[in-house]
């Protein structure tokens, strides 16, 4: 891979056009002493062109000590260089995401580079490709050559917190961890629109026709025990990455029971799927402004017999919240909407309405701390 031929730098740029103008300032006015400096100076910045020269073409072997993280901690990652370029070129990495992109200057290129790699907030970090850069001593001019090298990709989940971990409801003895819906088992609970991954033999052909676009058949399972979770993704980071917080802390403290995770945006994933999967979906979780949140709320009538969790921000309309409301009061099971973010109001005490319960909290921690609190499963 070609790298690109020497450059000015800021610097090198402002000493060649101070000597253009000292140059021919000079020789216009017949003043010769700033002639000669003016030449002497676009001629430094030529001299500095082959001085600083091209890096090497380079291969680079990079590892990781984890491709999955939790947010607030770091990983390790080494950077194998063959062949060394010497002392006579940096390097330098870039990272991406979440946020915008930044380059990390990581000093001399040697056989191997080490650097730690901090992930502060959840999402998808890419580390690479890396770039080796060689400048000469005055900092004039500067040739970058990126390496032949893939980067890798990390996963960010997001912090989460210890809670109490719900029983699961209608076990019966069976065991839970292969008690997953189906979707062709139970009574029918509805139609919505197909996403993928769905069974194409619950398509509800003559609907689709008559809407265009395809819809399925939902079913409820009146047996199988567990959990689900839905997470209103419809806000920006900052809100985003509390109700993933909070969602992750529901997902961590169920280990025996399947739980379901459904984003409103329409990810989602399965019972069988477990808590790493789940947590890889709350890492990459956007916001989808334009999601069907009433939609996703009748989607719950198809969830197991057990609690189901619906979080929203507190910036959520109050139509949201009831659409989540109805739909859990009816349910044979007690469930909960919780909402969380700097904007709550109230105590943080649930009120009950029907079935379903509700939790305020300012943030995921509140929320662990209330939702340990109440053990509101239990009323």
């Amino acid at each position: 891979m070609a790298g690109s031929a020497p450059r000015p730098t800021a610097r090198g740029w402002g000493l060649l056009a101070s000597g253009v103008l000292l140059c021919g300032g000079g020789l216009g006015f017949g003043y010769p002493a700033p002639a000669v400096a003016g030449a002497l100076a676009v001629l430094t910045v030529a001299v500095a062109v082959p001085v600083a020269g091209r890096p090497q073409a380079v291969r680079v072997r990079r590892r990781v000590t984890a491709t999955r993280v939790r947010a607030g901690s770091a990983v390790t990652v080494l950077l194998d260089i063959t062949p060394g370029d010497g002392a006579r070129s940096a390097v330098a990495e870039r990272v991406a995401g979440p946020g915008p992109a930044v380059v990390l200057p990581l000093g001399p290129a040697r056989e191997r580079v080490r650097y730690l790699l901090s992930a502060p907030r959840r999402g998808a970090v890419e580390a690479g490709p890396l770039s080796l850069v060689r400048s000469d001593p005055l900092g004039l001019v500067r040739a970058v050559r990126p390496a032949d090298d893939v980067p890798v990709r990390l996963l960010v989940h997001p912090r989460h917190h210890r809670l109490a971990a719900v029983p699961a409801a209608g076990g019966g003895g069976r065991d839970t961890a292969s008690a997953a819906v189906r979707a062709s088992e139970g009574a029918f609970a509805g139609l919505r629109e197909h996403v993928p991954g769905d069974d194409v033999r619950q398509i509800h052909w003559r609907t689709s026709a008559r809407r265009g676009r395809l819809m399925v058949r939902e079913h409820m399972d009146s047996t199988s025990p567990g959990m689900t979770v839905l997470v209103d993704d419809r806000y920006g980071p900052d809100e985003l990455d509390a109700l993933a917080e909070a969602a992750a802390s529901v997902v961590e403290s169920a280990p025996d029971v399947p739980v379901e995770l459904r984003l409103a945006g329409g990810a989602r994933s399965a019972a069988t799927a477990g808590t790493i999967a789940h947590l890889d979906v709350l890492a990459e979780a956007a916001a989808r402004p334009g999601a069907d949140f009433p939609a996703a709320c009748a989607g719950l009538r198809s969830a197991p017999s057990g609690p189901v969790v619906v979080l929203l921000s507190t910036t959520a309309a109050p139509d949201d919240v009831a659409a989540a409301t109805r739909i859990l009061a009816a349910r044979r099971t007690l469930s909960l909407v919780g909402l969380i973010g700097t904007g709550a109001t109230g105590d943080g005490a649930f009120a009950p309405q029907g079935r379903a319960r509700l939790l305020r909290a300012p943030d995921a921690a509140a929320f662990a701390a209330q939702w340990n609190e109440s053990r509101w499963w239990a009323r």
